[in-house]
C-alpha cells in the first residue's frame, strides 16, 4: 500500500514538473541573487524572483554584480546607473546574433537606500518576449 502511494506522488510530481516546464522554480529575494541566476517571469520591481536553471524557459539573468565599500560616499544616481550598465559589457557576456529581443536592465540603491547601507549594484540580460531565452548568456 505504501508502495502504490508512493508511486502515485511519484507520478503527480513528475506530471506538475512536465506541465511547469520540467524545471523545478524556488523564490529567491533579490538580496541573495548571485551572478548567473536566471529567473522565470522576470519582474525587476519585486522583493523575490522565480530562478530556474538557465536551460530552462526564462526571461532574465544577473550577469554583474558590484558592491560597492561601505566606506564610498554616494556617488549620485547617474554615477550608479553608469556603473551598474557597465556590469552587462563584461567580456563573459556573449549575446546572440539577434539580439533585438534583448535589453540590459540595471539596479541600484537610491541615495536613501545607500544610506542604509545597500552598495549592491546589478546588471540584467532581460527577454522582451517572456520566457524565450533557453541558454546562459554568461560563458
Amino acid at each position: 500500500m505504501l508502495a502504490a502511494l508512493v508511486a502515485v506522488g511519484l507520478i503527480v510530481w513528475g506530471i506538475s514538473a512536465l506541465m511547469a516546464g520540467g524545471s523545478p522554480k524556488s523564490s529567491v529575494q533579490v538580496t541573495a541573487y548571485a551572478k548567473g541566476d536566471c529567473f522565470a517571469d522576470f519582474d525587476a520591481a519585486a522583493n523575490s524572483g522565480d530562478k530556474v536553471d538557465c536551460t530552462a524557459a526564462h526571461s532574465a539573468q544577473l550577469v554583474g554584480v558590484e558592491k560597492a565599500s561601505d566606506s564610498e560616499a554616494y556617488p549620485g544616481r547617474e554615477a550608479l546607473a553608469q556603473r551598474s550598465g557597465q556590469l552587462c559589457k563584461d567580456p563573459g557576456v556573449t549575446l546572440p546574433q539577434d539580439t533585438s529581443h534583448l535589453k540590459q536592465r540595471s539596479a541600484y540603491p537610491s541615495q536613501d537606500g545607500w544610506k542604509g547601507g545597500d552598495r549592491r549594484m546589478d546588471c540584467y540580460i532581460v527577454s522582451t518576449d517572456g520566457n524565450t531565452l533557453t541558454a546562459s548568456v554568461l560563458r
